[in-house]
Parts: C-alpha cells; sequence; structure tokens
C-alpha cells in the first residue's frame, strides 16, 4: 500500500491535459485543517467516479492490467495504481503518484508549482 485515508472525504478535483496531470483532493474545511491531494502526473488512463469516501491508494497487479487490457483494449503505458474507497476498487495509469497534506488555498493547484511535471524526478 502507498496511502490510506479511510475517514477522508475525496473529489475528483482537476485534470490536465498538457502533461496529463490528475489531482484528486479531499479538502480542508471546518472538520478538516488540511487538504490531502493525491497527484498523478503522465496520466494515460483514468476510471475514477467524482466522490470517494474514504481513499486507499496501492500498485495494480499484474492480473488487474490483464484485465483492464481486456476490458478497454489498452496496455498499461506507466504505472498501474489502484485507487479503493469501500468495496469498490479504480484505476490510474500514470508516471507517477504522490500525495500531499498542506494547507494551500482550497482552489490553488499543485501544477501551476510545476513541481509535478512528468519530467520533474520524484521527491
Amino acid at each position: 500500500m502507498i496511502a490510506a485515508f479511510p475517514t477522508r472525504r475525496f473529489q475528483f478535483w482537476e485534470y490536465r491535459v498538457g502533461h496529463g496531470s490528475l489531482l484528486i483532493r479531499s479538502p480542508r474545511g471546518p472538520e478538516q485543517e488540511t487538504n490531502v491531494d493525491v497527484i498523478f502526473v503522465g496520466v494515460e488512463f483514468v476510471s475514477l467516479p467524482r466522490r470517494l469516501e474514504g481513499l486507499e491508494l496501492r500498485l495494480g497487479t499484474a492480473e488487474e492490467a490483464q484485465a483492464l487490457a481486456a476490458l478497454f483494449g489498452t496496455t498499461v503505458k506507466g504505472t498501474l495504481y489502484a485507487v479503493s474507497s469501500g468495496a469498490s476498487t479504480y484505476y490510474v495509469d500514470a508516471l507517477q503518484a504522490t500525495t500531499d497534506e498542506n494547507r494551500d488555498d482550497l482552489f490553488s493547484s499543485p501544477f501551476d508549482l510545476d513541481r509535478y511535471a512528468p519530467d520533474h524526478p520524484a521527491e
């Protein structure tokens, strides 16, 4: 497992076509002092609902990659990430995934910082 946030509510927050950058965010609010961001760069494929109640991020398995290939006729080009919420699992094929807990403005974008461009080395 890469990360787990079982008590947070997440949303499919932002997608930028230019670098294939995806942000899933659990925004801060009255009950949460911080945002929790799950950031993907170099996205080739994404299958996610708009809202997620709790989130677990892990690497996808070879069997899951084969099942996606059979279902969608595509092969994994980067790394297959599995995003679980409740009893459901969703998938993202991307070059890199990171998580970040921050106190940024609700509508600020981590992609404006250029830290998550696909050619930037992982931290």
